[in-house]
């Protein structure tokens, strides 16, 4: 006799799935950014665009719903990772560019984790996803990226240990530090960014690597220390985040790494309801609030 369906856990991944995307393009909409694709302008990538990066999230969208009725039908975890390469393909055949390849794949190993985790406790999900990504980099073939060229020249852990270690940087960091600013607070946008700042000083992000170097990587969470004071003082970090936005511009430095746990925590905290989906979307950003000019 077949295992009858478990609803409420189909339901549960159909929404985490949602939410993720959602969470991309939340993240996508948090304005300031330095550095990155905002409402604003598109940071240190003039390859990019706000419509382009809708348009990814759509991609990743598709990938997410497909992963999910891969799980639900039982398939094993190579056809998932078939539909990661797939969508990342898609990546570049239709928008150019390899934006949020990262999201992908972090997104996507996090859903399956949920599906195949003992519980819903939030531990026994980042065992099972630590498990799953040791799994995966001990079978997949290694291809000449910017972040394997990167992990390799710093000898850095990037992507493939926040996952081995069941993302240290989105459970132990950036959620923590969104509550914990919700409660000093009351508003999601100075907890949106005090979670970016924190994140600016935890996550060894390649892309800064990759652009700056280890200077810019030390830049990088010098910033995101001098964010966090000023917002947690009550000193003017709409103009600081002016002035990184330029600076990191000039400098072509930007944070992919920071900017996939951003959305990622987004996306857990719309799967849990303690925000809703766009938000962020409907708010004029910070800066324009503060009345600061951007030249």
């Amino acid at each position: 006799m077949s295992k009858p369906m478990n609803y409420s856990r189909i339901s549960a991944l159909e929404s985490l799935a949602t939410a993720l995307a959602q969470g991309a393009r939340r993240e996508l909409y948090l304005t300031p950014k330095p550095g990155l694709v905002d409402q604003r302008n598109s940071g240190s990538h003039p390859d990019l665009s706000l419509a382009l990066m809708e348009a990814s999230i759509d991609i990743v969208a598709s990938f997410l719903t497909a992963t999910v009725r891969s799980l639900v039908v039982g398939e094993p975890f190579e056809c998932q990772k078939q539909l990661a390469i797939v969508a990342e393909q898609r990546l570049y055949d239709e928008l150019g560019t390899n934006t949020h390849k990262g999201f992908i794949f972090l997104s996507g190993m996090l859903l399956i984790a949920q599906w195949h985790a003992d519980s819903d406790e939030e531990s026994s999900i980042r065992e099972t996803l630590a498990q799953l990504a040791i799994r995966f980099f001990r079978t997949a073939q290694v291809l000449p990226s910017n972040g394997q060229r990167v992990r390799e020249k710093y000898d850095a852990k990037g992507i493939v240990g926040e996952t081995a270690l069941g993302l240290p940087s989105l459970f132990e960091v950036a959620l923590p530090a969104f509550r914990a600013a919700m409660r000093r607070f009351g508003d999601e946008e100075i907890a949106a960014l005090a979670m970016m700042a924190r994140l600016m000083q935890t996550v060894e992000d390649t892309t800064t690597l990759h652009r700056a170097g280890v200077l810019g990587l030390h830049r990088l969470k010098k910033d995101g220390n001098r964010l966090e004071r000023l917002i947690a003082d009550g000193g003017d970090y709409a103009t600081f985040l002016n002035e990184l936005d330029h600076d990191y511009i000039r400098m072509r430095m930007t944070m992919g790494g920071v900017a996939d746990m951003i959305g990622m925590a987004f996306g857990c905290l719309i799967a849990a309801g303690e925000i809703e989906a766009s938000n962020v979307c409907a708010k004029i950003d910070v800066c324009v609030q503060a009345k600061v000019l951007v030249g």
